[in-house]
C-alpha cells in the first residue's frame, strides 16, 4: 500500500490570487463555475460598512481577477446561482431588485455592461427555484403577483417569451425531475402524478400512468434519474422501507427492484453513473449498501449489501464526510469495510468494478477524507487531514496505482476549482482573513490527445 502517504511533507506555499476584501476580515466566496477559460464566482465584501455581493471572474492570476458586477442588495434572493452556458453566454439566477425579493435570470458576456437581468415578458417575478433549459427554451416558475404561480418559457435564441400557464399549481418545485425523449418530467404537487413539458404551452401535459406509486416529496434527495430507456424513480425516498426503484417510459410504469425490506435508511444518494442508475444507502443496522440498475428487473444488481466481516463498522455520517461524487464514469464514496477504516471507494456500477481505491491510513485507521472534487478529465481530487493535522491533496483515476498525493497544505483550505494546472482554494491567515489562493501543479493540466487520435 502507499506507505509514503503518511510521510511528513513540507507544506506547499500558496500564492494569493486576490485580496477582495482588504484587511483581516476576509471575503465570502461561493458558487465557483468554469466558463470561457476562467472561474466565475460570487463574493461578499464590506464596502462603506455594508455587505455587497459581486460577480467575479479569474484566470488564477492577480491581474486576471476582475470584479464584473455588483449585485443590488435585496431582502432575500439569489446571487449567481444555477449557472449554465448557452450559445457562449453565461446565464444564472441573480437578485430581483424590482420586486425586492426572489430572483431573476441574468446573462453575461463577460463585461459589466453585458451583465444584465432578463425581463420575463415585462414581469419582474421569478421565484428562487431552479429554471430548466429544454432545447433553446428556458422554463421559469414564476411567483409574486400571480395567484399561486405560473410558468413561462423564454427562448434564449430569439428572446421571445411564451406564457405557458398562469396561474399554474401543477408541479412540485422542490424536486428536479428528469428528461425523457426531449421532455421534462416533474412531480405533481400531491405526489400522485407526473407532468411532462417540452417547453411550449401545447406541450404541457399531465400524464395518466396507471400503477404510478405515490411519492413523498423530499427536497433533500434526488428522486429521478434519466436513462437511455426511460426514467428511474425512487418514490418514497428516505421516508419508507423497503427502498423501491421504479421505471417509466412515459406511457407505463413498473417496479424494477426493492431493497432493504427490514431496515429504514438514514442517508441516500441516487444518481446516474454512465448508463446506470446507482443508489448508495446507509442505515444503523446494515450500515452500507450499493445498487445499480439499467432500468430493468434483470439489470438491477446488488453491489454491496452485507457485512462480510460480521463485526465490520460499515459507516457513513453526513458530516464532516463529503457527499459522493461522479467522475469519469465512476462513483466515489467513503466506506469502512471493517478492515481498512473509513477510506475512499469507487464503483463503475458492477461488482467487479466496485473496490477500495487505496488504503491511505494503513490498517483500520480512517483516512480523514473531508472533501471530494470531480475533474473534467475524469479523475477526482480529494482532501484529507494528515498526521500533522494539515491537509493533503490527492488525485486518483480510481485505481491504487493511479492515486497519489499532489501537495500538503497548511491548515484546512478548501479546493474550490481546478483551472489550467492550478488549484484554486479558500485559505485563511491572520493578516488577510479568508481569501482566494492558488497552488500551481502543472500535471493537473488535462492531457492532450495524441496526434491523429479521435
Amino acid at each position: 500500500m502507499l506507505v509514503t502517504a503518511l510521510t511528513a511533507a513540507e507544506p506547499a506555499k500558496l500564492r494569493l490570487v486576490a485580496d477582495l476584501n482588504p484587511g483581516p476580515e476576509g471575503s465570502v466566496l461561493t458558487g465557483f463555475f468554469e466558463w470561457n477559460g476562467k472561474i466565475w464566482f460570487r463574493a461578499a465584501s464590506t464596502q462603506g460598512g455594508k455587505t455587497v455581493w459581486s460577480l467575479y471572474a479569474t484566470d488564477g492570476s492577480a491581474t486576471g481577477t476582475q470584479r464584473i458586477k455588483d449585485f443590488p442588495l435585496i431582502e432575500r434572493g439569489s446571487f449567481f446561482e444555477n449557472p449554465f452556458v448557452y450559445e457562449n453566454r453565461l446565464y444564472f439566477q441573480g437578485p430581483n431588485a424590482a420586486l425586492g425579493k426572489g430572483s431573476r435570470v441574468w446573462v453575461t458576456d463577460g463585461t459589466e455592461a453585458g451583465t444584465q437581468p432578463i425581463s420575463e415578458d415585462g414581469k419582474d417575478v421569478c421565484d428562487e427555484y431552479k429554471p430548466v433549459l429544454i432545447g433553446d427554451r428556458l422554463v421559469l416558475s414564476l411567483h409574486g403577483e400571480y395567484d399561486g404561480h405560473g410558468l413561462v418559457a423564454l427562448n434564449l435564441h430569439t428572446g421571445a417569451t411564451e406564457t405557458i400557464a398562469v396561474p399554474f399549481d401543477g408541479w412540485e418545485d422542490y424536486t428536479d425531475g428528469a428528461m425523457l425523449n426531449g421532455n421534462l418530467l416533474k412531480l405533481d404537487l400531491n405526489g400522485k402524478a407526473l407532468w411532462s413539458i417540452d417547453g411550449t404551452r401545447a406541450g404541457l401535459k399531465k400524464l395518466v400512468l396507471p400503477g404510478l406509486p405515490p411519492f413523498e416529496n423530499d427536497d433533500s434527495l434526488n428522486q429521478f434519474v434519466s436513462l437511455p430507456n426511460g426514467v428511474l424513480m425512487l418514490p418514497y425516498g428516505e421516508m419508507k422501507a423497503p427502498l423501491e426503484l421504479w421505471q417509466t417510459d412515459g406511457k407505463s410504469v413498473a417496479k424494477v427492484a426493492a431493497w432493504w425490506p427490514d431496515n429504514r435508511a438514514t442517508k441516500l444518494w441516487f444518481g446516474r453513473v454512465g448508463d446506470l442508475g446507482m443508489m448508495l444507502a446507509y442505515d444503523r443496522t446494515r450500515r452500507c449498501g450499493l445498487w445499480s440498475s439499467d432500468g430493468t428487473v434483470a439489470g438491477s444488481k446488488t453491489l454491496l449489501d452485507s457485512d462480510p466481516y460480521k463485526d465490520a463498522s460499515f459507516s457513513f455520517s453526513a458530516a464532516p464526510h463529503p457527499n459522493p461524487v461522479v467522475a469519469g464514469g465512476r462513483l466515489y464514496f467513503l466506506m469502512d469495510d471493517g478492515q481498512h477504516g473509513l477510506e475512499l471507494w469507487g464503483s463503475d456500477g458492477t461488482k467487479h468494478g466496485t473496490h477500495l481505491v487505496t488504503d491511505i491510513a494503513l490498517g483500520n485507521e480512517d483516512a480523514e477524507i473531508f472533501k471530494l472534487h470531480p475533474l473534467a478529465d475524469g479523475r477526482a481530487l480529494f482532501q484529507r487531514k494528515n498526521a500533522t493535522l494539515d491537509t493533503d491533496v490527492w488525485i486518483t483515476d480510481g485505481s491504487e496505482v493511479g492515486s497519489r498525493r499532489l501537495a500538503s497544505l497548511k491548515r484546512w483550505p478548501d479546493v474550490e476549482a481546478v483551472l489550467n494546472g492550478m488549484l484554486l482554494m479558500m485559505s485563511a491567515n491572520d493578516q488577510l482573513g479568508t481569501e482566494l489562493h492558488a497552488l500551481d501543479i502543472p500535471e493537473l493540466t488535462t492531457p492532450k490527445a495524441p496526434a491523429g487520435s479521435k
